[in-house]
C-alpha cells in the first residue's frame, strides 16, 4: 500500500514539475510576443491607377502619381529628412536605384528641399542610377545611366551609359551614348534631340502606360502569383493571348528572380537573383542551354522585335541585354555592360561597362573595358 501511494506520489510531481514547466514555456513565449512589433502594412501593389511591383523595395517617403509602372527589382529608397516624388505617368523599368540621400547636395524642388523627383511622362529605363535629382517632363534616361545632383529641365534625352553629375541640362537638349558631363560648360555644348526622339520617347510611354493598367488588373483578378516568379505577361493591344516561359531540365532560377511572357530558356541554366526577363513587349526571349546569368541582369525588347541568344552565355552582374538583338553561341560579358539593337557572332568577350550599341560584331572579337562602341566602322576594328 505505501508502494503504491509512493509511486502515485512520484507520478504527481513529475506532472506538475512538467506542468510547471509547460506553463512558464507559455508564459515566456507571450512575453516575448509581447515584445515584438509589427512591421507588416498591406502591400499597395495597386495604388493610384499605378502598378508597383512587389518585387520593388521601398523605404522612407515616397509618393507615387497616376498611371506610374514600377517594374521588378527596383528600388525607390529616401532617406530620413528626403522624399522621393514620382509624377503620373512615369515609368521605372527594372532593377533602377532612385535614391534620396541625405546630408548630400540635391536641387530644390517642389517635392522637397533634399529630394529626387521626376515631372510627368517620363521614362527611366532599365538599371539607371538617380540620386538627389530633379528630372523634368517629357524626359528620358537611358540604359545604365547615372545622375547625381542633376536637373533635367523638360524634354531632355539622356542615352544609354552617359553620367551626369552637378549640372543642369537644358530644354530638349541631347546627351550623347556613354556621355561624362560634370561641369556646366559642358552640359551648354550639348545638342538638340530631334524629332525622332520624340517618337522613340512617346512610343515607351505608349508600351507603359499599358503595362501599368494590365498589369494592375492581373494583380487584382489573378494575385501575387501571377506579377511575381515565372509567369504569362498581361493581355496588351500588341499581345492579345499571352503565354507562359519554357524552361528545360535542371534550369535553376534564383531569390526574386522575374520571367515574364514568351521566354524560352534552355537546359541547364542557372539565373541568379534579381535578374528580369521580360517577353512583355518584344519577343520571344531565346537563350540556349547551359546559360550562366549573374544578379540583377536585365533583358528585355522594343514592340516588334525579339532576343535569341545561343548556347553557353556566361554573364557577370547589372548587364542589360535589349532586342532587337541576335547573339550566337559562348558570349561572355562583364559588369555593368549593355548590348542592344546588335548582332553578336560566336565566342565574342564584352568588357566591363562596356557599350555596344546598334552595330555587328563578328565571331571571336573582344570589346575592351568601358568601351563605346556606336558605329560599324568601330566595330569592325576590334581584334
Amino acid at each position: 500500500m505505501y508502494k503504491k501511494f509512493n509511486n502515485k506520489l512520484k507520478f504527481i510531481l513529475i506532472a506538475g514539475i512538467f506542468l510547471s514547466a509547460l506553463l512558464s514555456g507559455t508564459a515566456a513565449i507571450a512575453a516575448q510576443e509581447s515584445d515584438l512589433v509589427s512591421l507588416f502594412s498591406p502591400p499597395e501593389v495597386v495604388v493610384n491607377s499605378s502598378y508597383i511591383s512587389p518585387l520593388v523595395e521601398l523605404f522612407g517617403n515616397v509618393s507615387i502619381g497616376k498611371n506610374v509602372f514600377v517594374a521588378s527589382n527596383t528600388i525607390l529608397r529616401a532617406d530620413p529628412e528626403t522624399r522621393v516624388c514620382i509624377g503620373n505617368e512615369t515609368n521605372l523599368q527594372d532593377n533602377i536605384l532612385f535614391l534620396a540621400v541625405a546630408n548630400t547636395p540635391a536641387p530644390v524642388t517642389p517635392c522637397g528641399a533634399r529630394s529626387s523627383s521626376t515631372g510627368e511622362r517620363v521614362s527611366i529605363a532599365h538599371q539607371a542610377n538617380i540620386k538627389n535629382s530633379s528630372i523634368g517632363n517629357f524626359t528620358f534616361v537611358g540604359f545604365r545611366s547615372r545622375l547625381n545632383n542633376v536637373v533635367l529641365e523638360d524634354g531632355a534625352f539622356v542615352l544609354h551609359g552617359a553620367t551626369l553629375s552637378n549640372v543642369r541640362i537644358g530644354k530638349d537638349r541631347l546627351v550623347p551614348i556613354g556621355a561624362v558631363i560634370t561641369n556646366q560648360a559642358q552640359a551648354d555644348t550639348l545638342p538638340l534631340k530631334i524629332e525622332a526622339n520624340s517618337k522613340f520617347q512617346n512610343e515607351v510611354l505608349e508600351v507603359n502606360e499599358e503595362f501599368a493598367e494590365h498589369y494592375g488588373e492581373l494583380y487584382e483578378e489573378e494575385g501575387f502569383e501571377l506579377v511575381t516568379g515565372a509567369s504569362r505577361a498581361p493581355k496588351t493591344s500588341w499581345n492579345p493571348n499571352p503565354i507562359s516561359p519554357t524552361l528545360g531540365e535542371n534550369v535553376r532560377l534564383d531569390e526574386f528572380v522575374r520571367l515574364v511572357g514568351d521566354v524560352r530558356l534552355g537546359s541547364n541554366s542557372v539565373v541568379g537573383e534579381r535578374t528580369a526577363i521580360r517577353a512583355d513587349e518584344g519577343s520571344p526571349i531565346i537563350i540556349g542551354e547551359n546559360a550562366e546569368i549573374e544578379d540583377r541582369v536585365t533583358f528585355h525588347a522594343l514592340k516588334g522585335t525579339s532576343i535569341r541568344i545561343g548556347k553557353n552565355l556566361n554573364t557577370d552582374d547589372n548587364i542589360v541585354f535589349h532586342g532587337p538583338l541576335e547573339v550566337g553561341d559562348n558570349l561572355t560579358i562583364d559588369d555593368d555592360a549593355v548590348l542592344f539593337r546588335s548582332k553578336v557572332g560566336n565566342n565574342v568577350t564584352i568588357g566591363t561597362r562596356a557599350l555596344v550599341v546598334d552595330v555587328t560584331l563578328r565571331d571571336g572579337v573582344q570589346v575592351p573595358e568601358g568601351a563605346v562602341i556606336t558605329t560599324q566602322e568601330q566595330a569592325d576594328a576590334l581584334m
